[in-house]
């Protein structure tokens, strides 16, 4: 019969490796061995439910700050990105464009996209989509982060979805469930108990 593995965790303050029977012995308040700081317990979100809830609140963006961007550029009188193209010519405008053109015709959504993030993530630690399914991002003292951190969060939360969702994809392989942009802006996202 195959042993099941221990999962590896470390301390949120020095990174020091814990050992897997500190969450066990639950007589006393736990400690890092390493540098003395309480260990906070908490269930971190994994892959799929942190999708799901970045899904919502995409969509909630696409209806507010999408919307206003679509209006800003009609304002502007912005020319089309894709020049009319129609089906399979469709396609080949996409490959033929640059990275300049994009960031000219999305940059307010990109703007509010962050405003949005750093707004939610530092009064109550949760986007709606977050509160949908129960997530919370907190920092290592169990707190909403500060609104420094909560703001690089979110600029790397969107610099990791540009780079082909690979900030994103690393909470599916990271031993914390934590993404380039939860180790950048020292945060954690947890479920609500």
């Amino acid at each position: 019969m195959a042993r099941k593995r221990a999962r590896k965790t470390y301390c949120p303050d020095c990174d020091g490796q814990l050992d897997p029977a500190l969450a066990r012995d639950r007589d006393e308040a736990p400690q890092c061995p390493h540098c003395d700081a309480a260990l906070l317990p908490a269930r971190v979100s994994g892959f799929l439910r942190r999708s799901l809830a970045g899904l919502i609140d995409f969509a909630v963006l696409l209806l507010t700050a999408g919307l206003l961007n679509a209006g800003l550029l009609a304002l502007v009188d912005a020319e089309p990105l894709l020049g009319g193209a129609r089906g399979l010519a469709t396609v080949f405008a996409i490959l033929d464009l640059e990275l300049g053109q994009v960031l000219q015709h999305i940059a307010p959504f990109l703007v509010m996209s962050v405003f949005y993030l750093t707004l939610f993530w530092t009064i109550t630690g949760r986007t709606p989509g977050g509160r949908v399914l129960g997530l919370r991002v907190v920092g290592s003292d169990g707190l909403p982060p500060r609104a420094p951190w909560a703001f690089l969060r979110a600029l790397s939360h969107v610099a990791g979805i540009g780079a082909g969702l690979l900030g994103w994809l690393w909470t599916a392989l990271d031993a914390e469930k934590r993404g380039w942009h939860d180790h950048l802006g020292r945060t954690y996202v947890v479920r609500d108990a």
